[in-house]
Parts: C-alpha cells; sequence; structure tokens
C-alpha cells in the first residue's frame, strides 16, 4: 500500500507541470521549477540538482517526464487510466482551497483541475473559509491542498523541518508545522542530524540524503521558486531582495549625508528651459499681435472711408 501510494504521487508531481504555470498564469520571468524543499541562497540547494522521480536529463538541463509515463506509474498504483483497477469506480481527489473563488483565483484553481485530468484523475474542490481551513490541516483530514510558508530565518532546518515526522500536525494537534503530515524515520534520523551541523561538506552530503528521500516519496509537489527583484536609491543598504524574509526594515541602513547630496544635485533649478518656452510663446505670440493689429487698422481704415461716402 505504501509503494502504491508513493506511486500515486509520484505520477502527480509529474502531472502538475509547474513550468505551464510560471509561464501562463505568473510571467515567463516568474520563477523557476523546485527541485526539493531548500530554496535558492540558502545552504545546501543545489543549483544543479535535478528531482530524478519529475525529471529527466536531456543535454545536461532538466526535462518533465511524460504523462505517459505518469500514466504509467498510475496504473502502478492500482488506477490505470485513473479508474481503480478492483472496482473500476474513478478516482476523486479532493482539493481544499483555503479562500473563496473569485474570478482572479479561480484560473488558478482551473489550471490545477486540469493538470490531474491530464492522466484521468478527477479533482473535486472544496473551497473554504482560512478558518475551517486551519481546523482540517490541525485534525490532519486535508488530502491535497496547496499552503505557504514564510521563513524564520534562511537555513535550510527552517524548511525541512515542514517534513519532519514528530512536527507531523495530526500527532500534535496542530501544533506542529508537517501539514502533509508526512512520516519516514531515514528523513527524521537524518533530519534530527542535520539540525545541529554547522555549514559543511556533512551538512551538505546529509541534506542531498534528505532531498533524494523527499523526491522519491513525493509528499510535496514542490512548485516554483519565485525570483525577487528590487529598486532603491544608492542611499540605501542592505536591501537584498529575497522572497524568504519579509521583516527587512529592521536591518536596512541609509547615508543621511549621500542621501541629502543627492537631493541637492537632483534638485539644483535648470533655467533655460523656462527660458527656452519663454522665448518660443514670445514667437508665437507676436506674429499673433502683428495681425490683430493690421486688422484693426484696416477696419479703421473702413471706417472712415464709410463716413466719407455719407
Amino acid at each position: 500500500e505504501q509503494i502504491r501510494n508513493r506511486k500515486l504521487r509520484q505520477a502527480l508531481s509529474i502531472a502538475i507541470d509547474w513550468e505551464e504555470f510560471v509561464r501562463v498564469l505568473e510571467s515567463k520571468a516568474a520563477g523557476e521549477p523546485a527541485m526539493s524543499a531548500v530554496p535558492p541562497e540558502v545552504f545546501g540547494f543545489r543549483r544543479n540538482g535535478i528531482n530524478p522521480t519529475v525529471y529527466d536529463v536531456v543535454d545536461g538541463k532538466p526535462k518533465r517526464k511524460s504523462i505517459e509515463a505518469a500514466k504509467k506509474l498510475l496504473a502502478e498504483a492500482g488506477y490505470p487510466d485513473g479508474r481503480d483497477a478492483k472496482t473500476g469506480q474513478p478516482l476523486v481527489l479532493n482539493y481544499d482551497y483555503q479562500r473563496a473563488l473569485t474570478p482572479e483565483l479561480k484560473a488558478e484553481v482551473e489550471w490545477m483541475v486540469k493538470q490531474f485530468a491530464k492522466i484521468g484523475v478527477q479533482l473535486e474542490l472544496r473551497a473554504t473559509d482560512y478558518n475551517r481551513f486551519q481546523d482540517k490541516a490541525d485534525k490532519g483530514s486535508l488530502q491535497i491542498f496547496w499552503w505557504g510558508w514564510q521563513a524564520d530565518y534562511p537555513d535550510a532546518e527552517n524548511f525541512l523541518f515542514l517534513l519532519y515526522g514528530p512536527n507531523s500536525q495530526a500527532l500534535t494537534q496542530g501544533n506542529g508545522n508537517n501539514t502533509a503530515n508526512y512520516q519516514s524515520p531515514e528523513f527524521d534520523k537524518l533530519f534530527e542530524e542535520m539540525k545541529y551541523l554547522d555549514d559543511g561538506p556533512r551538512k551538505q552530503q546529509v541534506m542531498d540524503q534528505m532531498a533524494a528521500i523527499t523526491q522519491e516519496d513525493a509528499p510535496w509537489a514542490f512548485g516554483y521558486n519565485p525570483y525577487a527583484g528590487a529598486v532603491h536609491h544608492q542611499w540605501l543598504g542592505n536591501v537584498k531582495p529575497s522572497p524568504q524574509i519579509m521583516d527587512r526594515l529592521m536591518y536596512m541602513k541609509i547615508d543621511p549625508a549621500l542621501r541629502a547630496a543627492k537631493i541637492a544635485e537632483w534638485n539644483n533649478p535648470i533655467w533655460w528651459p523656462v527660458v527656452l518656452i519663454a522665448l518660443a510663446l514670445i514667437a508665437a505670440v507676436i506674429p499673433a499681435f502683428r495681425t490683430w493689429k493690421r486688422r484693426e487698422r484696416e477696419n479703421a481704415a473702413r471706417g472712415l472711408a464709410a463716413s466719407g461716402a455719407e
């Protein structure tokens, strides 16, 4: 049963095309598919690491496995063409969504339904308010869902503990952060070693093993790593953009002297455009004034001629 469930998760991980999601629903420059739970800029992240469960390597680059490969895994899990091999009933999975389906979000949810449909799996939507969603998460009654995590600190431990067995929400009555309720004794043993290791070769080795375990077990469809960018004045420091940490304000620094100097430089008045505009106005007014004076003289002359005729 455990192997069947793993193959089912692997099939779904292949079917959910994150490259398409980034291209269609975000933007071409929004991010890149994630290969593991550890994001970029955190020690242990492998820039060239490829999830072998979901991707083949073609010319040194990852290429998502075909839908045929996903269907083969689905059949091996006991659901050929998305139907239970024993009963013939269609496989229906519940997708819990923690917000009301506004028109803006509807496209995202419909996209997810289509990903499952590619391999014949039906996805039933169960949209709820956030409080109800959290209650279901605390009880471990969620089946498939999309949730986020904001890192408290940029260390791999703060991401990998989301898959640590003792942190399971179902086991801790909602006090843990392992919402997927993933259990792997091998992963847990490595995590307990890793969390006390300083950054270095041994920690990297342990993290590589943990990544391999989760890639094969596929408790998550890892989604994508979003890009981050920022524009700021040169007098502002410590502002390297990152989607991981949002409370950066306390770390920013300002160079008041440089700020004052730049403002004075940029605010130094430039008068030549004013002079040019004034000359242009004069050049436009003079012909109009001359035309008006000429018409006045012509009208006066016509008035005198009329008086002489009388």
